[in-house]
């Protein structure tokens, strides 16, 4: 969390006796709202107590100092009391700072008063958009310092980041006469601050220790050190900026250009060229047509006029958005080192949107988004395109040029070290759950480290959560077998019925950043040698699941999944509030033990949906949307999910299916016969693990026998298993069994839709079912048949995305065979008897359901 958010303790006669009034109610007003990650405010007070800290700041800037003047004292750290390179004024901060004199004289002084120093490495000048290197040069002074001193001194680089625009290329004129943003003029910041000021934050770089530093050189100088000191200063500011800020940016007919001049792509075209019998000249228009179609045109102007639009739909339709931001302070640290490729989760078109906003607003560069080409019409495309995006089409497979030139326009962005954002799931989830990572994306960017184009990227996974998404009614409708309506953000956020409702909250969270090159070490692979195609594809492979797993992990449970799961998880027509109340608090418990995230809504709020908090709005928003219904009888209070809304319902359950999904699939495993031998539990939910492969995204890097070996523990702890030798069984207190049972039945539907989906395989044998969408027809009406005869239970059950996975499992272990796009019963099923042996083998994990 930035302490921005949560204001410091008010220091009220400190900052008397170092700001006067005016200074103060403008500190109040405008320095206080600056984001201050608390991790940097708790980093920084460990360097004070360990020795005498240093900042050093890139470019002179009054408001730097003033800002930084306030912060320290503001949070109780020892103020600025010694400062190098920087002009005399009028300020009551400044009368209290050392500015003149011998350097060792001021920052003895500083070191005396328990306070800091300041140093600035350039200056601004006229007519020098860059600026000019200081003059004075107290770094020897430092080193002489540090040499003798008990204590060692801490150099602090710090970014403190107002700007909204990077560096030009080309400097303009203005930037001549009052200062770039690597160099700003005292008017330049001054505007460019009250203008941006509410986007403002506080960046700390990696801290040089100047003691170690002189240890680690012991051959050298004081002025040799100071030099390499003052180099790794700049090289870290320099990182710090690029994080921040990405690269200057360049006329996207520039970007063109260099994209076609890459020997790699040339070479591509060329090879085209010659299979196709066409001239060069021909191909090369073709692929300078394609960047054209693909290539983002970024525009902090447009930015800046589109952020606070956003800002009034988010405001009317959202009751707020949830950052982590811890997770995202160490995503933007780790940027420091490479280029950042963020991999959220994709649930809405208002993805799009949401991560780019966020960080406009935080002060940060916006990404380059990877979009749908069906995004690119107009008046939308252009508009996207200056707000960030790039377009890809969805299938270019066939189109050799096409795919060439998008790679390389990859390539360059990697090249350059702009900041990107992809979908991994490729299209948008309509069930809820997380998707099989589509590893396109990430192939190329693994091409573009290995050819050479960077040297590491690093990969953040980010979760996207909705309390409630905008398009759930039209996923309910396509998943039931209606076809998928064209759909785009610019009619997702007119219509007046989604601007009149209200959706709850978003919330953000950001898993662990992953090193391209740590992974590939971790993999006993070399970065400098050459790798096979065989380990490329197993690299690839690791890295969407890596990125997947991630996503998982950091997945927000929000009130309105719980109550959906303990709803939807159900045998009866309805549910009592007390049972109801038992079942969240099984899966809050989960929650906990698993450390998953849980909505800042659920804090201290209760599970009861009769009591006041999030659970209760979460039934409230379901019961006013027709998705449930309440009863009173006997006193009681009877909540029943209506039929015909399950579909839409479940969407909001597998949200939280891959924090459960392990538990399950024991849970089904145990009651199909127990007590039983651990290994036969084993291998039952081995079984199951595999018929769900493509459902749900399991541990990395831990084998299938200590997931099992841990979640057995975990139920034991729960109180729900016994296990006594090699034996497992159902432990013996009144809660287990309906507990366990209730864990089971989560997956309950995905058995019933594998289950329909098994019983399907005679109709390829009939010759009514040809393809995969027949198929899919085909099981979807037998599904109805089911469900409407009672046997099957759950109509979320029929669900179209699931048979087509399931269609994909049996084509996997050749219950199915396909051959020109045309489907056959496969040697794993050669007749109707051995079909329905599979359906058999499925519905004995039904049967314990009731």
């Amino acid at each position: 969390m930035d302490t921005a958010l949560t204001p410091a303790v008010n220091h009220s006669e400190a900052l008397k006796e170092e700001f006067g009034p005016i200074s103060r109610i403008l500190g109040e007003r405008y320095f206080d709202g600056v984001r201050f990650p608390s991790e940097a405010e708790d980093e920084l007070r460990a360097l004070h107590a360990k020795g005498f800290v240093v900042h050093v700041m890139r470019t002179t800037a009054w408001i730097n100092f003033l800002y930084l003047a306030w912060a320290m004292v503001r949070r109780a750290l020892p103020p600025v009391r010694a400062v190098v390179n920087l002009r005399p004024w009028f300020t009551r901060p400044f009368r209290k700072t050392a500015q003149r004199g011998d350097f060792d004289v001021r920052f003895t002084y500083a070191r005396r008063q328990a306070g800091s120093g300041l140093i600035f490495l350039k200056k601004t000048a006229l007519l020098s958009a860059a600026g000019k290197d200081i003059e004075e040069n107290p770094f020897p002074s430092l080193v002489a310092m540090a040499r003798k001193s008990d204590k060692t001194i801490f150099l602090v680089p710090e970014l403190f980041v107002w700007e909204k625009r990077t560096s030009r290329i080309k400097p303009s004129v203005l930037d001549h006469v009052f200062g770039s943003p690597d160099a700003p003029g005292f008017v330049h910041s001054m505007v460019a601050f009250f203008r941006n000021y509410r986007r403002a934050q506080f960046r700390v770089g990696e801290p040089i220790d100047l003691k170690r530093f002189i240890e680690e050189n012991p051959q050298d100088s004081d002025e040799l050190i100071a030099r390499k000191v003052r180099s790794a200063l700049n090289h870290h500011l320099a990182r710090e900026t690029r994080a921040v800020f990405g690269p200057p940016v360049k006329p996207q007919e520039r970007i063109i250009e260099e994209t076609l001049r890459d020997r790699t792509l040339r070479k591509s075209l060329d090879a085209v060229a010659a299979e196709s019998n066409r001239k060069p000249e021909s191909v090369l228009r073709q692929a300078r047509r394609n960047l054209q179609a693909i290539a983002g045109k970024p525009s902090p102007t447009t930015l800046s006029f589109v952020a606070p639009m956003l800002g009034w739909v988010f405001n009317r339709i959202y009751d707020g958005i949830e950052v982590d931001e811890a997770g995202l302070n160490r995503a933007l640290k780790a940027a420091s080192k490479a280029p950042l490729v963020l991999c959220p989760s994709h649930k809405s078109h208002v993805d799009y949107l949401v991560m780019s906003w966020i960080l406009w607003n935080r002060g940060y560069a916006v990404p380059l988004v990877a979009a749908g080409a069906n995004l690119s019409f107009f008046p939308l495309g252009p508009l996207l395109r200056r707000c960030g995006a790039f377009f890809l089409r969805r299938s270019f497979k066939d189109d050799k040029v096409y795919a060439a030139t998008f790679k390389g326009y990859v390539k360059k962005l990697v090249h350059d070290g702009v900041h990107q954002e992809f979908f991994p799931e490729g299209g948008r989830s309509r069930t809820g759950k997380l998707l099989q990572p589509k590893l396109g994306m990430f192939t190329w960017q693994l091409e573009a480290v290995l050819e050479g184009a960077r040297n590491d990227l690093i990969f953040v996974p980010v979760s996207i959560d909705y309390e409630k998404v905008v398009e759930s009614g039209s996923y309910s409708k396509e998943l039931a077998g209606g076809e998928k309506k064209p759909e785009d953000i610019k009619a997702l956020l007119s219509t007046p019925k989604v601007l009149a409702a209200r959706y709850g909250r978003i919330h953000l969270t950001f898993d662990e950043p992953l090193s391209l090159v740590e992974l590939m070490k971790s993999r006993g692979l070399d970065p400098a040698q050459p790798i096979t195609d065989d380990q490329k594809k197993g690299l690839v492979r690791a890295l969407g699941n890596r990125v997947m797993y991630g996503i998982s992990k950091v997945s927000t449970v929000t009130p309105h999944a719980l109550v959906s799961a303990s709803l939807l998880a159900h045998r009866r027509r309805g549910m009592t509030s007390r049972e109801l109340t038992d079942r969240i608090t099984i899966l809050r418990r989960i929650a906990a033990e698993d450390q998953a995230p849980l909505s800042t809504m659920l804090k201290d709020s209760p599970s009861n949906p009769e009591a006041m908090g999030a659970i209760q709005d979460a039934m409230r928003t379901f019961c006013s949307d027709g998705m449930v219904r309440t009863l009173k009888a006997h006193g009681e209070v009877i909540y029943q999910a209506e039929d015909n809304r399950r579909g839409e319902m479940s969407f909001y359950k597998n949200t939280l299916m891959n924090l459960v999904a392990a538990r399950s699939l024991v849970a089904n495993a145990l009651l199909v016969g127990t007590p039983a031998p651990f290994d036969e539990v084993k291998a039952r939910a081995l079984w199951l693990s595999r018929l769900f492969k493509v459902e749900f995204i399991y541990r990395v890097g831990a084998s299938f026998d200590t997931i099992f070996a841990e979640v057995v523990e975990r139920l034991v702890r729960m109180g729900l298993v016994l296990h006594q030798g090699d034996t497992l069984s159902v432990a013996p207190e009144p809660h287990a069994r309906p507990e366990l049972e209730f864990l089971a039945d989560l997956l309950r539907d995905y058995l019933e839709t594998y289950l329909i989906a098994a019983q399907t395989l005679h109709e390829v044998a009939a010759g009514t079912a040809q393809d995969r969408k027949s198929f899919v027809k085909q099981a979807l009406d037998l599904g109805r048949a089911e469900y409407h005869s009672g046997r099957i239970t759950a109509a979320e059950s029929l669900a179209k995305v699931t048979l087509e996975n399931a269609v994909a499992y049996m084509l996997e272990q050749r219950y199915l065979v396909e051959e020109d796009k045309k489907l056959k019963l496969g040697p794993a099923a050669p007749d109707v008897a051995a079909s329905k042996q599979f359906a058999e083998e499925i519905r004995r994990y039904l049967r314990h359901q009731g």
